[in-house]
């Protein structure tokens, strides 16, 4: 007889790693997230902040200047020592004519990395440096381009004055047989090789037909390489004081009359500068007339410049304009409105079959004869009872949109209604305070358009 087996056979346990299984786990929720964030579009959060945006409004405006037009006294080939839109004084030297061109032709054509500038005429430059940093104002900048072009022009002379001196003999014996001509500024001003036919207009007889820019034909008298007796060579501007002139309606007349300066922005550059103005009627159009004192140069060879008046500061919550969203609010009449018993909160009275139930609601806005709710605790189709009348209104009859944001400082978005001061293409100014409103510093989701009310963000 054998042997009984006294071997006892257990079942085999599983051991469960639990390191494993949290990895796992924590390998699952990565992944999941990841997914989340590659399926779904991401939205940045803003921070609401107060801020200004400046109302402005835009024009194309005819400059008025004193312009005087000097004509050439003799033929030949013409060269030009005083730059375009450069300030010149009496005397100095803007051009030359040469009858038979061998010292235009000279001029033009030197090798301008040959010229040298003496060290006395560069500590000239370094001086008038020196002042402008000294007496430099940030109030007065505009006049920062005015300096700029001055100092150009100044090294240009230096340039001009090199050349000269190096064909010295050559120009003396052109002077004394007659065939070279030199010629100066009649008069301190800014010289402009440019004509358009508009150089006799005053302020006192412009007229509606001059705002037509179609109207304007500019020659550039820089591309004729010879002249004739008679033909314009260059325009100079005698004064500093111009104008700008444009036709305005009579909202901004209104505006505008309380104010006796007003401050502008060139579009070319965004300098900014203030002047006085006038407001003048003719012909039944009223024109706006601004009085300015500085950089004429800056824009002397343009008859219509464009410029933004900027009229008004607007102060409050500044916000992007793709924040911004709409919502469906229920308008409902005042009169169904009444109060719960032992309750300051508004709410309507429900018909529910034979019963009626109050119903608290949140007012986001009203007008002189509704309240605006939204579908908290209402629902399309929903009738509500007046006080002590028969009288009933569905829920729904009427709706209306108002503007707003998604507020996100609670971690899921909530409508908030904005009340809109000022707006333009970016950013958008709302009042502060307002019952369902913004607040400092609250936070909004700036792609109003990619989230929906009650998102968990």
């Amino acid at each position: 007889m054998s042997e009984k087996n006294n071997v006892i056979k257990f079942h085999k346990q599983i051991h469960i790693n639990i390191a494993f299984v949290i990895i796992f786990i924590i390998f699952i929720y990565i992944l999941f997230h990841v997914f989340t964030y590659l399926t779904t579009e991401n939205v940045t959060i803003y921070e609401v902040n107060q801020g200004t945006i400046t109302s402005k409004d835009s024009y194309k405006a005819l400059a008025i200047r004193n312009e005087q037009i000097i004509t050439a006294s003799e033929e030949g080939n013409v060269y030009y020592f005083a730059p375009n839109k450069s300030r010149v004084g009496a005397k100095s030297l803007v051009y030359a004519i040469d009858k038979d061109g061998t010292i235009v032709s000279n001029l033009k054509n030197v090798d301008k990395s040959t010229v040298n500038v003496s060290d006395l005429d560069l500590s000239e430059v370094e001086y008038s440096l020196q002042n402008f940093v000294n007496d430099y104002n940030s109030n007065e900048y505009l006049k920062t381009y005015s300096f700029k072009t001055n100092l150009d022009n100044d090294l240009q002379q230096l340039f001009d004055e090199s050349i000269l001196s190096s064909y010295e003999t050559d120009i003396q014996n052109a002077l004394a047989n007659g065939t070279y001509f030199t010629y100066y500024s009649p008069t301190t001003g800014v010289v402009v090789y440019q004509t358009d036919g508009y150089e006799s207009v005053t302020l006192e007889d412009f007229s509606s037909d001059l705002f037509d820019s179609g109207n304007v034909t500019p020659v550039n008298l820089r591309n004729n390489e010879s002249v004739l007796g008679g033909e314009a060579v260059f325009k100079l501007i005698t004064s500093d004081n111009w104008n700008l002139v444009m036709p305005i309606d009579s909202d901004l007349v209104e505006t505008l009359s309380d104010n006796s300066a007003i401050e502008i922005e060139f579009n070319e550059d965004n300098a900014i500068t203030w002047c006085t103005y006038t407001i003048v009627e003719r012909g039944g159009v009223n024109y706006l007339v601004l009085s300015l004192d500085d950089s004429v140069e800056r824009y002397a060879d343009q008859r219509f410049i464009s410029i933004n008046l900027k009229l008004d500061e607007k102060n409050g919550l500044k916000i992007p304009n793709s924040a911004i969203v709409y919502k469906t609010f229920y308008t409902v009449p005042k009169k169904y409105f009444t109060r719960g018993e032992d309750s300051s909160n508004y709410g309507l009275l429900i018909r529910n079959g034979s019963n009626v139930e109050f119903e608290r609601t949140t007012i986001y806005f009203e007008d002189d004869d509704f309240y605006y709710i939204d579908s908290e605790n209402v629902s399309d189709g929903d009738v509500c009872l007046m006080v002590n009348s028969g009288e009933s209104y569905t829920i729904g009859s009427d709706t209306d949109q108002l503007q707003g944001v998604y507020n996100v400082n609670k971690g899921y978005t909530v409508f908030k209604i904005i009340d809109i001061i000022y707006q333009n293409n970016d950013y958008t100014i709302v009042r502060s305070g307002t019952d369902y409103g913004l607040s400092l510093y609250d936070r909004i989701v700036l792609q109003g358009d990619k989230v929906s009310e009650d998102e968990i963000l």
